[in-house]
């Protein structure tokens, strides 16, 4: 079996005006709210996961609580716990879950801060067919690195990733699933958030998306384009207190016999920032905004 994760299950963040962030979530991002609890609301999207998005009251301000990841199996998660604690970060055992779709896991810290938790046997959907212009699932999150070459070799070693392309600043890495990358990280001085992609059905979508979020007074940061690496549809925006996120579709599908392209192989032509070279390049919000989300201190353990 492989000793590694499946990709982002779900993110939890932490918002200051709670109630405000989940209409927008559900009136406008278009994911469906499942429950809530003690103050926090969960969302899923169109495919089986119990839920992909987490809004936790956070009234001191606002910052990205965890990322999720799902494993196939109790033993894969006890089998990632034993790299994780050998690896030296922080962790709890792997246990019985009492959040919403309960299930069995661990949360922990990695190298440089970040919460992070495997978690395995959710109870998910029954339903998971497509709907156009609703999101499916967390495509990747894009995690910014005050060590990137550590960060990128404690997912690689005790998460079972492999880097499969880097493109200029940025370096993608593939876990168990067809999609080209689950994980992209990027050099800067503090480990932070760039964003979260959320996976539309098709192109077709992420432009009504994009359409809907304008309307609503969400301006398209950047976008819409055709990223080279991963060769997905993107478009992104700043969510209710600015919180990054990309409507995204068609990314691309590998296996393990893809091999890696570096940054030379990505260049564009001079002023072209994506395959289509139509797209204007990025706002100023969205440069500020790529670097403004910590994670919560301290908050590794999964109920």
């Amino acid at each position: 079996m492989k000793i590694t994760v499946r990709g982002v299950r779900s993110v939890e963040i932490d918002m200051s005006r709670p109630d405000r962030a989940a209409a927008f979530y559900k009136d406008v991002w278009n994911l469906t709210e499942v429950e809530r609890r003690d103050g926090s609301i969960y969302f899923r999207g169109t495919g089986p996961y119990h839920h992909i998005l987490a809004v936790h009251p956070a009234p001191s301000g606002f910052a990205i609580r965890r990322m999720v990841f799902d494993a196939a199996s109790k033993d894969i998660v006890h089998a990632l716990h034993k790299k994780v604690t050998e690896a030296g970060c922080p962790s709890d055992a792997p246990h019985a879950l009492a959040s919403p779709g309960g299930g069995y896991g661990f949360g922990f810290a990695d190298p440089e801060g970040r919460n992070l938790a495997v978690v395995c046997d959710i109870a998910d959907h029954k339903d998971s067919a497509d709907v156009r212009d609703r999101p499916r699932k967390i495509a990747h999150v894009n995690i910014n690195a005050g060590d990137v070459a550590k960060t990128n070799a404690f997912f690689e070693s005790a998460l079972g990733f492999r880097r499969v392309d880097h493109s200029g600043p940025l370096h993608f890495l593939h876990c168990d699933s067809t999609d080209h990358s689950s994980i992209v990280t990027g050099q800067t001085a503090t480990p932070t958030l760039n964003h979260v992609s959320f996976e539309m059905p098709d192109s077709e979508s992420v432009m009504r998306g994009a359409g809907r979020m304008r309307d609503n007074g969400y301006p398209i940061e950047w976008g819409v384009g055709r990223h080279g690496a991963g060769n997905n549809v993107f478009a992104y925006f700043a969510g209710p207190e600015e919180f990054p996120i990309e409507y995204t579709s068609d990314v691309m599908q590998i296996d393990d016999s893809y091999e890696f392209h570096g940054p030379d192989y990505w260049k564009w032509p001079p002023g072209r920032l994506d395959q289509w070279g139509v797209t204007p390049p990025h706002t100023q919000r969205w440069k500020r905004i790529q670097d403004m989300y910590m994670f919560a201190k301290d908050k590794w353990k999964l109920a």
